[in-house]
């Protein structure tokens, strides 16, 4: 089949899916492709921030969301020595005061619902990107039993980018020194709508609701612990955080090492990456899908202005590259220090740390910050409307 698009986006995870539905929204022909046959089954991203919440509002789907989720309004924090303070997100600016807790399972569900009402947009899953052949005007996209042109390709497929390898883009990266195992339960604690972190010698614990009666647990190990027996979260919030969880409450289990990755370039001609593909930061913190929604938001914009307005495409590919390669860093670099500051063990740290956070954080100057800072609201250019307003004063092509 060889057919022609304005856009093909490779990836129907999160990311690519809610860029479809904003092309989708502006009128573009798009094609969506995935290699897997069906979206994961397992939740990874469950929070959503307030600048999320307003893209989302976009195509009509910030209700529904809300609707399906948790709002957590609280973030509760303990220490070794006590309970250190709460990050709360009751008093930040805007509509939305709290971090929506969604299973990322659900919000696929909810973004793919919302893409069927675009007949100009196709989801084809099961199909893998082979070859990009680029030529002055379009791009050729070649895949198992599919041959497409678009105007232009996103790379929305994740920080193993077969689109980022087919275009030769180099990176940097590694592994944090921390590892985690985590697991979803049904909700016996009465902790409710809260979040809860206990920050001890022993390691890190994180604990936040879910819809449905069920809560996620996060436990900090001394290695990667892909075969940790069933059981071993319970025993580890007991001792850190002592909650008695039931090993028959638990519905899933899954350990993973974090990781941070940085692209050389987020474009080259007509193939522009987006998300994981281009940046990759530490889950803890809950900023990485924000982050390429964020992207999507902006490549969005950046689309419309080239193709509906004739500005020139040069000048605002160089403000993508710009723009979210700010907001990226200052995102990943927030999530790697707190994600060192949660995760110093022994006893000395631990001290020093409760010390720090209560009388800094908590009740110091910084207490004010705390709640738009985690919300995402202080990152630079992280959202179009953030992005100053001579990046799209471009000089139209006629």
């Amino acid at each position: 089949m060889s057919t022609h698009y304005d856009i093909a986006i490779v990836g129907a995870g999160p990311v690519g899916l809610l860029l479809g539905c904003l092309l989708g929204a502006r009128g573009f022909r798009v094609l969506i492709v995935d290699r897997r046959v069906q979206p994961r089954a397992h939740s990874q991203a469950i929070g959503i921030t307030p600048p999320s919440l307003e893209i989302l509002a976009q195509v009509g789907l910030d209700a529904e969301f809300i609707q399906r989720g948790v709002c957590i309004r609280d973030c509760h924090v303990h220490g070794q020595s006590g309970y250190l303070g709460c990050a709360s997100f009751r008093t930040i600016a805007g509509e939305y005061r709290y971090i929506l807790s969604l299973p990322q399972q659900v919000n696929v569900e909810l973004l793919e619902a919302k893409l069927a009402e675009h007949p100009q947009v196709t989801l084809k899953r099961g199909i893998e990107v082979t070859q990009l052949d680029q030529s002055p005007d379009h791009v050729t996209l070649r895949a198992n039993g599919l041959a497409a042109t678009a105007k232009w390709v996103i790379g929305c497929d994740g920080h193993r980018s077969r689109v980022r390898e087919l275009i030769q883009l180099r990176t940097r990266g590694g592994n944090y020194a921390c590892h985690f195992l985590m697991g979803d339960f049904t909700d016996r604690t009465g902790l409710d709508d809260e979040a809860h972190l206990f920050f001890t010698a022993a390691g890190a614990v994180e604990s936040f609701p879910l819809p449905e009666g069920k809560r996620r647990w996060i436990v900090q190990t001394e290695t990667a612990m892909p075969d940790a027996p069933r059981g071993y979260i319970c025993k580890v919030v007991s001792q850190r955080a002592a909650y008695e969880l039931q090993v028959e409450d638990q519905l899933n289990q899954s350990s993973f090492t974090p990781r941070w990755l940085d692209c050389a370039r987020y474009q080259v001609g007509r193939v522009i990456l987006c998300g994981d593909a281009a940046h990759l930061m530490s889950p803890i913190g809950g900023q990485g899908m924000n982050t390429g929604w964020a992207d999507a938001e902006f490549i969005t914009e950046m689309l419309a202005a080239i193709e509906h307005r004739a500005q020139l495409a040069a000048p605002l590919l160089a403000a993508y590259e710009r723009c979210r390669r700010s907001a990226a860093r200052a995102a990943t670099q927030r999530a790697a220090r707190g994600m060192w500051l949660g995760t110093r063990t022994g006893h000395f740290s631990s001290a020093l740390r409760d010390l720090c956070m209560r009388h800094l954080l908590f009740k110091g100057p910084l207490s004010g910050r705390i709640g738009p800072h985690f919300a995402m609201q202080t990152i630079p250019n992280g959202t179009v409307q953030q992005v100053p307003a001579r990046v799209w004063q471009t000089t139209p092509l006629r």
